[in-house]
């Protein structure tokens, strides 16, 4: 069982362009990493439940309704750019022991479309989206971009064996 320190009682958004506060309360979250993560429109956004070892994955709406629930494997995986497609088709977890393999999955339905190799190194990672069909993602390499059978597109960023630097990615529309 989690700790109660894992726990969080919702979600405060911000409404532009006045910051108006609304607090969305939300029971039973896992706020350990991957804990909320914004769908790709900011029209919903992704709620880790459950305990840590057994986990599923909600889509809420702005209201706070549970949309969806996935039964899937992992953690919401993306940092930056996001777990969802940029059409919102399907999303990615990081799954497996030590997040070492990253998972696909179809928002429609919930099932499964592939599962990606993440390279170890300090920090195994899975940056989110490139495009549709790609993700960014830890490489033998450093950090680049793969397709979706697992072929690396192309290194963006070579990295040593033992460099630890923790990447983030940003994208603007």
């Amino acid at each position: 069982m989690a700790a109660q320190g894992d726990r969080s009682a919702g979600v405060l958004i911000l409404d532009l362009p006045d910051f108006t506060p609304r607090f969305i309360k939300i029971h039973k979250a896992l706020v350990t990493v991957g804990g909320f993560e914004w769908n790709h429109d900011g029209t919903r956004f992704l709620v880790r439940h459950g305990r840590l070892g057994s986990t599923t994955v909600r889509l809420y709406d702005l209201q706070g309704k549970a949309t969806k629930e996935y039964q899937v494997r992992g953690r919401p995986g993306g940092d930056g750019r996001g777990v969802f497609s940029p059409s919102g088709k399907r999303f990615v977890t990081a799954c497996l022991p030590l997040e070492k393999a990253a998972c696909v999955w179809d928002a429609a339905t919930g099932k499964a479309v592939t599962k990606l190799p993440v390279v170890a190194g300090a920090r195994p990672t899975t940056l989110g989206w490139y495009d549709e069909k790609h993700l960014l993602i830890s490489t033998a390499a450093g950090i680049g971009i793969i397709d979706l059978t697992g072929r690396v597109t192309e290194t963006l960023l070579k990295l040593g064996k033992n460099a630890e630097i923790y990447p983030h990615f940003a994208a603007l529309k």
